[in-house]
């Protein structure tokens, strides 16, 4: 699986229906739709723009959230696009987990810089050992097995068949 053939397109329209109708479902969603789009995007544009595509994440983001915090989350996606994006150096696209460990990174970094900001311009965040064990542990572990889920699983079905017509042809 290579993360340089994936269309930034359809994984755009997923992810925003996912994020749009998770509102809808679950207005306490949690789950970071978008961070699998923009890991697609860390692999096949450049630095620049990956901090566009972050940014402008964000900002849709910030439309279906509290008003009174609008462009936290476009902050935060272009701090952690950031800090994270010269980090596909180090994992490679065409692994079948870079996806998923790229999303869980991206995923508890951002709810880490969602904090310090929420310090900064709101108030204190209250920590405590449940909330570090689900929004820094568990919740990118599930962000991370949805990008498996949604891209990884899919990538595999779609090669396999592949493979198999291509063996049946010849």
């Amino acid at each position: 699986m290579s993360l340089k053939n994936k269309s930034l397109i359809c994984a755009f329209i997923a992810m925003l229906f996912f994020t749009l109708f998770s509102y809808l479902f679950s207005p306490l969603h949690r789950l970071m739709f978008f961070a699998p789009f923009l890991i697609l995007v860390y692999y096949q544009k450049p630095y620049a723009k990956a901090l566009q595509y972050s940014f402008f994440a964000g900002l849709i983001i910030d439309i279906f959230s509290s008003p009174a915090r609008f462009g936290l989350h476009a902050l935060n996606y272009t701090l952690t696009t950031a800090l994270i994006y010269h980090q596909r150096r180090n994992l490679f696209n065409d692994n079948l987990m870079t996806m998923p460990i790229m999303t869980y990174l991206f995923s508890s970094l951002s709810t880490v810089i969602e904090l310090i900001l929420l310090y900064i311009f709101l108030k204190p965040v209250a920590f405590s050992f449940s909330f570090i064990l689900s929004d820094l542990i568990f919740m990118p572990f599930f962000d991370a097995c949805f990008s498996f889920c949604w891209f990884v699983i899919p990538s595999l079905l779609f090669k396999r068949n592949r493979l198999r017509n291509y063996g049946q042809e010849g």
